[in-house]
């Protein structure tokens, strides 16, 4: 048990340290996963179908769009709301720091 605790607040204090980073790579590699789930998502349920009705209606010549396996990219979204929903009660509790 205080091993995992032990671990629990140097991870603690190591995202402190990447939040506070100035480099674009360190600071928001969070945000970039965020973005790049928008980004899948998108193309997955909402462009890929749009231009696949654009290539039939216009009879252009192409045969394939590329296709995202939507398996992962979801696990990883829901994951990722998962713990927003978890640091929000925290917030909301009063015991986020």
């Amino acid at each position: 048990m205080l091993e995992g605790t032990h671990l629990s607040l140097c991870r603690t204090h190591v995202n402190k340290i990447e939040a506070t980073s100035s480099s674009v790579f360190v600071a928001s590699w969070r945000s970039a996963l965020g973005w790049c789930c928008v980004f899948g998502c998108f193309w997955a349920f909402i462009g890929q179908p749009f231009m696949l009705w654009i290539v039939q209606a216009f009879e252009l010549p192409f045969k394939t769009l590329p296709n995202i396996h939507t398996d992962y990219l979801l696990e990883l979204v829901l994951a990722m709301l998962g713990f927003s929903g978890v640091r929000m009660v925290e917030k909301i509790k009063g015991v986020a720091k």
